[in-house]
């Protein structure tokens, strides 16, 4: 199993711990998400590779004991309960390496729980203002979700551009439509 399919299992569990959290105490399920994600992100930081403590936890002659000591101390008191008990989990099974990983993931988990959608839009050119904002309500109206919207810009496009929406592309780029004309001639040729 690679990393990535290990980081979004994590990020699952977290929130499958914070949905249960949130019905027993009856409340709303966005903030707290928010809340949780905001800490798992300062955590994540806080045990980064090259960063102080997560070199002391990753450290091999540290014994299991006291980085659970350490890791409880930096984090009691300045996180939810939710990712203190996470952040044990996460250092008793080793993969503390993962805690950025698992943050990204927990984070497009919340943004699919509040109805937002990431989208890329790559062009030939820098879209101007008026452009991205013609674009961003279009796609708002098509999958009826809030759209946040990246750009990047790929001269080899020629023209045109194209959109990612999780694992939908929408393309009209001048590059792909001229690939298209190509194939046809080279089908009708004789």
């Amino acid at each position: 199993m690679n990393e990535s399919s290990v980081g979004i299992r994590y990020a699952k569990a977290l929130l499958i711990l914070t949905e249960k959290q949130v019905a027993k105490a009856a409340s709303s399920l966005v903030p707290v998400l928010e809340t949780t994600l905001g800490d798992l992100q300062s955590f994540a930081a806080l045990v980064a590779p090259g960063t102080r403590l997560g070199d002391l936890l990753a450290h091999p002659k540290v014994s299991p004991l006291d980085k659970r000591k350490v890791l409880g101390l930096a984090l009691e008191g300045r996180v939810v309960n939710s990712v203190l008990v996470f952040a044990d989990l996460l250092l008793r099974k080793k993969r503390l390496v993962l805690a950025t990983q698992i943050s990204q993931e927990f984070k497009a988990l919340v943004d699919i729980a509040k109805g937002v959608q990431m989208a890329t839009v790559v062009s030939a050119v820098p879209l101007n203002d008026a452009e991205r904002a013609r674009l961003l309500v279009e796609l708002q109206t098509v999958t009826g979700k809030q759209i946040v919207l990246a750009a990047e810009i790929d001269p080899s496009l020629i023209g045109g551009a194209y959109v990612r929406i999780g694992d939908r592309v929408i393309d009209r780029s001048v590059k792909t439509l001229l690939e298209a004309v190509s194939h046809q001639l080279y089908e009708v040729s004789v």
